[in-house]
């Protein structure tokens, strides 16, 4: 497929187009989802983990049971969560109800809104999916649907220079990485923004 980056970087394209096609007002109830969802799981992810690495330690636990433990978690979080995300998405696209009121600007204006919207819906959306790939060791590399580097490096050094250096993923760079519960980033103040900017119109 070729690297990741490059395999991201066209799914974000997708979302552009479907930016413009679908109207910023529309595209701004996905916003509003996803920064609710980024939210819960920036809260959700730390807390699970723990937990299992905890519940791993009792023989008799349900976790012990289903064969999880703090090094093989990995891969049955990322598809729980990653299934979430897309499920989360759906709903935000197929429903209506978060659609943002209002007359959607005619012409230029509009396409450029659409466009920088989809930008960032395709941000956070394709974001989010990698960060969960990355965050978990990259699960599904045996598959060979993401092509390494090279021999020596899965991440090309563009890559490693997004997540890793800069951190410019979603839940790195609004949220706290999901490292702990202790502190919050900006999505709660994303969260009251976008439910503000809702209401307001």
């Amino acid at each position: 497929m070729g690297p990741i980056e490059g395999l991201w970087a066209s799914l974000v394209v997708v979302f552009i187009l479907l930016g413009v096609i679908r109207g910023f007002l529309k595209e701004l109830g996905l916003t509003t989802v996803m920064i609710v969802w980024l939210f819960g799981l920036d809260r959700l992810l730390p807390f699970l983990e723990n937990l299992v690495r905890e519940q791993s330690q009792n023989p008799g636990s349900f976790v012990v049971r289903i064969g999880l433990s703090g090094e093989t978690m990995g891969t049955p979080l990322w598809l729980i969560f990653t299934l979430i995300t897309l499920v989360v998405v759906f709903i935000a696209y197929q429903g209506e109800t978060l659609a943002f009121e209002g007359s959607a600007p005619k012409g230029a204006v509009g396409v450029i809104y659409g466009v920088v919207i989809g930008a960032i819906n395709g941000y956070l959306v394709c974001g989010t999916l990698w960060w969960l790939l990355h965050h978990y060791s990259y699960p599904i590399r045996a598959t060979g649907l993401l092509v390494p580097y090279s021999p020596e490096s899965f991440l090309s050094p563009a890559a490693t220079l997004i997540v890793d250096q800069l951190k410019l993923l979603p839940l790195d760079l609004l949220g706290q990485g999901a490292d702990t519960s202790t502190s919050y980033g900006v999505l709660p103040f994303l969260v009251v923004t976008m439910i503000l900017l809702r209401v307001v119109r």
